[in-house]
């Protein structure tokens, strides 16, 4: 029997800039995220703005990262920006969102972990949904919450949400 492969966040270190834009400007990737900048990787890195950057490790190596915003002070819990590996369909992404939501749920002033999906990303959906996120329709108040402390869902999107 073969053994499962170890997944762990690390946080993300200047030094991982390289993997991390490859990683997202590859041509099968390019279509699903959007793209930042080097330096709006490197402040999240950094941890400006209440921005965490982690990279996901399959056995030691990287293999994909996440970047999330800690929303809880605007009553916006915490929002799973981007998520995206290297290596599809193995786990991996499954894996690492699991611990980072079970290590947000965790914290006390934690009620919801969100996110937003594509229409168009079937995978990610099927993923989301099979960890318990649920689309949901927003007032408009929590909308504009939702907006102001991270971000809007832009064209082609919505969001998901996984509640405590």
């Amino acid at each position: 029997m073969e053994k499962a492969p170890a997944i762990t966040l690390r946080p993300s270190r200047e030094s991982d800039l390289a993997f991390i834009t490859a990683l997202e400007r590859h041509v099968d990737n390019v279509k699903l995220i959007g793209q930042w900048e080097d330096a709006e990787h490197l402040a999240a890195i950094h941890g400006e703005r209440g921005r965490s950057h982690e990279i996901i490790e399959r056995d030691g190596s990287a293999a994909g990262y996440l970047i999330s915003y800690d929303c809880v002070a605007e009553g916006a819990g915490i929002y799973v920006k981007r998520l995206l590996v290297a290596e599809k369909e193995r786990g991996t992404g499954k894996a690492a969102l699991t611990q980072f939501v079970d290590r947000a749920m965790s914290r006390a002033d934690v009620t919801f972990v969100w996110l937003h999906v594509r229409h168009d990303n079937l995978r990610a959906q099927a993923v989301y949904r099979g960890l318990g996120f649920e689309s949901w329709e927003q007032s408009d108040d929590e909308r504009m919450r939702l907006d102001a402390a991270a971000e809007t869902a832009g064209a082609g999107n919505f969001r998901m949400r996984l509640l405590k």
